[in-house]
């Protein structure tokens, strides 16, 4: 599903214009991208949660070589589903 069928069954549910959906959307995934990066968890109970996670330096092998490469430690996003969302998708 794309943004815009997103937008248009979310604006039919709710009986919001497809204008004001979308800016609301917009407000929400600005919002939890935020705080993903001040390193915050951002729960929706039942559905799931999303969490900046820190990988860990670690040293690689470029296949096909017997060169090693350090990559450095960075942050990445971790969602983890809700029971309800498990269970809906079952």
């Amino acid at each position: 599903m794309k943004k815009t069928d997103f937008i248009a069954e979310v604006a039919q549910k709710s009986g919001l214009s497809k204008k004001d959906t979308e800016a609301v959307i917009d407000a929400a995934l600005e919002t939890i991208t935020e705080a993903l990066k001040r390193r915050e968890n951002v729960s929706f109970l039942g559905f799931g949660s999303f969490q900046a996670v820190k990988k860990n330096e670690r040293e690689i092998t470029i296949p096909g070589t017997t060169r090693k490469v350090k990559v450095p430690a960075k942050y990445s996003v971790r969602f983890k589903p809700g029971k309800l969302l498990k269970e809906a998708v079952e």
